[in-house]
């Protein structure tokens, strides 16, 4: 007899969506010495696969979105996890308000370089 465990991570845990990469982003972050830059690579993880089209015809949108939310980040502001899940979070609102026909669910860094 199999008991239902909600406490299982493995039960609860939904399956990933279709994932659209994006081209590595190189920014100089905002801090006063103007010393330092930000090279990050990330994927997007759509809610269907419906959103793929729609997510490609608004890619000059959304790279230019998250170029600027990244040129306005200073070192402190990324260099913590809190930090990271912030610009996550903030990244993933921009670009849910461009889509018509579902969602971003999920940003996931692949790189994430400060120099």
């Amino acid at each position: 007899e199999a008991s239902e465990d909600s406490d299982d991570p493995v039960a609860t845990e939904r399956p990933l969506g279709p994932i659209q990469a994006l081209d590595t982003f190189i920014v100089n972050l905002a801090d006063k010495s103007g010393n330092r830059y930000l090279r990050i690579t990330m994927d997007l993880e759509l809610e269907k696969l419906e959103l793929e089209d729609e997510v490609k015809k608004r890619l000059p949108q959304i790279r230019d979105s998250i170029l600027m939310i990244l040129s306005t980040k200073r070192f402190e502001d990324i260099n913590s996890v809190s930090g990271k899940i912030t610009l996550r979070d903030e990244i993933q609102d921009k670009i849910n308000g461009y889509l018509a026909l579902g969602k971003i669910t999920n940003v996931y860094f692949k790189e994430f370089v400060v120099q």
